[in-house]
């Protein structure tokens, strides 16, 4: 009995370090600017009456350069990159962090709507909703949850909502795979 007590007792306690976070929201660290991004979080342990911050960042690596082929990011414990695979394939991007390297590339040629996303085990397709309104994207297939993105105010994509209903096993350096290609994508180069 005093067994199944300590073990009840240590999977409470133990139950919030599992390191478990889910995006909730990305924006722009300032108004007039898309260099700079703000990463919000959830995670088991977080209490909803606390006030929302940041638990992360995306940069352009080159500002100064007018360079957008190079992002870092900072979130949690994970740091790593974001770059285009090359000059010759400007569509094409690597994820690299601590949760291994992940591709994406457009699903078509000249169709940057639709995105295959591959890493470790996991391919997704990642596509905007409509292809004439770039505000919404969503995960394709469910087999590993959902997951999605959407403006917080139509047509300004400066703020964005995020819907993480990802399984654990999905790596961070995924999420912020399709994360990056929604904001990218939709937003103006300045």
């Amino acid at each position: 009995m005093r067994y199944l007590i300590l073990l009840t007792v240590l999977l409470f306690f133990c139950a919030p370090l599992s390191g478990q976070q889910w995006l909730i929201g990305i924006e722009t660290a300032w108004t007039d600017s898309f260099v700079e991004w703000k990463l919000y979080t959830e995670s088991e342990s977080d209490d909803a009456s606390e006030e929302l911050e940041a638990s992360g960042e995306l940069e352009l690596r080159w500002k100064n350069q007018d360079n957008w082929t190079e992002w870092d990011f900072e979130i949690g414990n994970e740091r790593g990159q974001i770059a285009q695979v090359s000059r010759n394939r400007p569509n094409q991007w690597e994820v690299r962090g601590d949760g291994g390297l992940v591709t994406m590339r457009p699903r078509w040629t000249n169709d940057l709507t639709e995105w295959k996303i591959t890493g470790g085990d996991a391919s997704f397709v990642f596509k905007s909703k409509w292809r004439n309104n770039l505000d919404e994207w969503v995960l394709v297939d469910d087999r590993y949850g959902n997951f999605s993105l959407k403006t917080a105010w139509e047509r300004d994509p400066r703020q964005w909502d995020i819907y993480d209903e990802l399984d654990e096993e999905i790596p961070m350096a995924m999420k912020l795979a399709m994360v990056f290609i929604a904001t990218y994508y939709s937003s103006p180069k300045i």
